[in-house]
């Protein structure tokens, strides 16, 4: 544990409690852990909740981590620890490193703490732990590093698990209309050399990715006007549906299925685009428990039948 600190009395117990609380964690002993607590403590954490209010609340959430993390997983550590006290109180702050127990993956946070002076004994009353993160994609950058380099991640941290990757005929028009559309933005592109379409591209439409290419059929790379059509379609949320369903329109797509408010909660509609791939439009307008949506479904499979 790196730490910057003058060492007087009240911060040497406020770093004793640190290195209580940094062995309970390791050793994965809740109890040892809550003692480092306050019984009123009022944590923010950076995940499952705003804030956890009183030891007992904050302890299952403990245990919720615990069982997360593999046996010998939830190694922390401290990095640039900050300390002062006085007057029965204390505050530090540090950069947090969270590993999975191998050390190959470890992620940083920021770590924030308030002590208080209670019967002889130093306990944390407050503690706050956050990420920043990436107003493009609303993901968690969880990839920085203290000394102000990056890690390298399995999944690039400007993507999701899952992208999809269209194939088109004519994959420049293609982009076109995606940007008209659904007001995507062109993340990147290598057309193929001396023209004759697009080798690679990659947009973003929201929060999310989508990849495209121009068909090739010598390589088995068909396009929807190749195939006669698709299966698959993209579900696509925005906030506003009716806006971005007209627009599409407007572009050039043709309605599959008009707009209407759906039982599951959804505003939600499906239109073809002008190069043979199937949207989903929606916006998310109400909560529907699932036992009301199986209710809707199974009505409206009476209907049809």
């Amino acid at each position: 544990m790196q730490t910057n600190t003058r060492d007087d009395t009240a911060q040497s117990a406020l770093r004793a409690i640190l290195d209580e609380w940094l062995q309970a964690s390791q050793r994965r002993d809740l109890d040892a852990l809550m003692a480092c607590y306050a019984p009123d403590v009022v944590a923010y954490d950076a995940i499952q909740s705003l804030r956890f209010v009183g030891r007992d609340a904050y302890r299952e959430h403990w245990r919720m981590c615990f069982d997360m993390c593999p046996e010998g997983g939830l190694g922390l550590r401290l990095q640039d620890l900050e300390l002062s006290a006085g007057g029965g109180v204390g505050y530090a702050h540090a950069l947090v490193g969270c590993s999975d127990g191998s050390g190959k993956r470890e992620s940083w946070g920021r770590m924030s703490s308030g002590f208080r002076r209670e019967g002889g004994r130093w306990v944390i009353a407050h503690e706050h732990f956050s990420f920043p993160f990436d107003i493009a994609t609303g993901k968690a950058m969880m990839h920085l590093l203290p000394d102000g380099g990056t890690r390298l991640m399995p999944i690039p941290p400007d993507m999701n698990a899952v992208v999809p990757h269209l194939v088109c005929r004519d994959a420049a028009g293609a982009i076109e209309f995606y940007e008209k559309a659904f007001g995507a933005t062109e993340m990147a592109r290598l057309d193929k050399p001396g023209g004759g379409g697009v080798i690679h591209a990659c947009l973003r439409i929201g929060d999310s990715a989508v990849m495209l290419m121009e068909e090739t059929p010598q390589c088995q790379v068909n396009s929807p006007a190749t195939l006669g059509g698709t299966p698959v379609m993209v579900h696509l949320y925005v906030e506003d549906a009716d806006a971005v369903f007209a627009r599409a329109v407007e572009a050039g797509a043709v309605v599959l299925v008009p707009l209407a408010d759906m039982f599951w909660g959804d505003r939600h509609g499906v239109v073809l685009d002008p190069y043979g791939h199937k949207w989903e439009i929606a916006t998310h307008m109400r909560d529907v428990s699932p036992e009301a949506i199986r209710e809707a479904a199974a009505k409206l499979s009476q209907q049809a039948a």
